[in-house]
């Protein structure tokens, strides 16, 4: 027991040290970048701020698997490029078929293969006027990155069919207005 104690009270106070070097090094990172401060892009007043961004991150890189293949409604993906945004390459799924397969391989119309998007952020290059640089009332042009929200595309799955949804509840209702109510209603003889 007092063995348990100690092993998780030297576990808090590496955690503890650990997080103390992480802040530490992320206050020498955080520095204004050269050019941030107050700029005119398309005659309004914009405030920009550095962004610094960390070579020391690295992203784990996975395997790809072929889930776009396996999937009931399958995709592929293309490549969109825009050179005034970060980053420049950008994958949009598209769905390979209208309808959705059934586990034989057949194409069920019943369903249809619909796009799933995801909201990203990206920076978009924008050109505009800073303001007086070093007490100059001269204006210089440049390029500012603007932060921006696109809709990207990445992967598809299966829905009901619209058209299937309302024509069955349009039967229902005419149903409901033939066995209980005649037809004798406003809203049934508008149907």
């Amino acid at each position: 027991m007092l063995l348990v104690m100690v092993f998780r009270g030297l576990l808090v106070l590496g955690l503890i040290m650990s997080l103390g070097r992480c802040k530490k090094d992320q206050k020498t990172k955080l520095k204004a970048a050269k050019g941030s401060g107050p700029v005119k892009v398309f005659g309004r007043r914009v405030m920009t701020v550095g962004l610094v961004l960390d070579p020391n991150l690295k992203t784990a890189v996975f395997p790809v698997l072929h889930i776009a293949n396996r999937s009931l409604s399958p995709w592929t993906y293309s490549d969109t490029y825009d050179e005034t945004r970060i980053p420049q390459h950008i994958s949009q799924a598209q769905c390979q078929r209208s309808g959705c397969l059934t586990p034989d391989g057949e194409e069920d119309m019943g369903l249809e293969s619909k796009p799933i998007r995801h909201q990203t952020l990206v920076l978009r290059r924008v050109q505009g006027e800073t303001g007086r640089s070093g007490g100059r009332k001269k204006r210089k042009k440049g390029y500012f990155y603007k932060l921006e929200s696109e809709s990207v595309n990445v992967g598809c799955t299966c829905v009901l069919a619209f058209l299937g949804r309302f024509f069955l509840a349009t039967v229902l209702l005419h149903l409901h207005c033939l066995l209980f109510w005649g037809f004798r209603l406003g809203f049934c003889t508008a149907l």
